[in-house]
């Protein structure tokens, strides 16, 4: 689906820009007369984003919603402000304990010109292989990371009480079913596995992770 985004002279009604894509988008606005402070319009979807990663944010965003309005520890937290990547090259080395997904703030530079206060990553290697619920799981995993002030919390020794004792220590990597956290109140995955080419991952079976 085409889009436009048309800039027009409020005043003579002149066209001034016109700008025609396909995918999603991410509007810096400002007014002097506000002191110059950056607005942002945010809808980004599937995009590259540098030469190894590509933009989440159709998925991710849409499951951290659902997330955040089911439990009440997550509340604070605002998915508009995460940009959602995924690590598409990354293959598995020699390293001991390499991470599946993590969350970080956004430098200020990101930040001041986007408006995303957090980039949370993941890596299709291990995305690729694993079930729907484990990726609930993992999205909620990553949110509680964010704390009620803003700041980013540790984990709560290897993991958070109430997602072990709900789904096993193991829920990760274990190549049997684990619980959807969302429920039933969580459906769609066909569309979106529509949303583009790049977003494939749940069209794969579940496999356990070398």
């Amino acid at each position: 689906m085409k889009r436009k985004l048309i800039i027009v002279d409020n005043d003579t009604g002149e066209e001034l820009e016109r700008i025609e894509f396909t995918g999603g988008y991410n509007v810096t606005v400002t007014n002097i007369h506000d002191g110059g402070n950056l607005r942002f319009i945010r809808k980004l979807d599937n995009a590259k984003y540098g030469q190894r990663h590509w933009i989440k944010n159709y998925l991710y965003k849409t499951i951290a919603e659902k997330l955040v309005e089911r439990f009440p520890e997550l509340r604070h937290i605002h998915p508009r402000t995460i940009l959602f990547i995924e690590d598409m090259e990354w293959k598995p080395t020699a390293a001991k304990q390499p991470w599946i997904a993590r969350i970080k703030k956004a430098n200020n530079e990101l930040e001041s010109m986007s408006g995303y206060e957090y980039v949370l990553e993941t890596r299709n290697y291990y995305i690729e292989r694993m079930s729907n619920n484990q990726v609930i799981a993992l999205l909620y995993h990553e949110l509680r990371h964010i704390d009620e002030d803003g700041s980013l919390k540790k984990h709560d020794i290897e993991d958070w009480s109430n997602l072990v004792a709900t789904l096993g220590k193991d829920w990760a990597t274990t190549p049997e079913t684990i619980e959807n956290i969302l429920g039933d109140d969580f459906e769609g995955w066909d569309d979106l596995r529509k949303a583009g080419r790049q977003i494939s991952m749940f069209d794969r079976g579940l496999r356990a992770i070398r």
